[in-house]
């Protein structure tokens, strides 16, 4: 599983885990990810959301199945699980494991930023 990805594929994540989140059962369509991030000013076409979604299923982010005629997206791992893996990941590359280094960086540099 590939746990890198750029700022649409962030966006598209964000996206989908909030649907999920909202409703487990629901089926996740291009369509639907795409009225939620043009309701927020932004305006997308359906073709890139498409491509970039088929992208997150080649890297495993998320799986695509076939309703009706129409594909929906679920995705693997909840917002949790992918932010506990990008915390380890962070604390092994940076802290040598050290999560309490890692949490001291983070404490220092949110109280730098108030």
């Amino acid at each position: 599983m590939n746990y890198t990805h750029g700022s649409l594929e962030n966006h598209i994540m964000n996206v989908v885990w909030a649907l999920e989140e909202d409703n487990q059962d629901i089926n996740i369509c291009v369509n639907t990810v795409l009225e939620r991030m043009n309701g927020n000013g932004s305006t997308r076409a359906y073709t890139t959301v498409k491509t970039v979604m088929d992208r997150l299923v080649n890297k495993e982010l998320l799986t695509r199945y076939k309703v009706g005629k129409k594909f929906c997206y679920k995705s693997t791992s909840s917002r949790m699980q992918m932010g506990k893996l990008a915390i380890q990941k962070l604390a092994s590359q940076y802290f040598r494991n050290d999560l309490g280094s890692l949490a001291q960086t983070v404490e220092k540099e949110f109280n730098q930023a108030l």
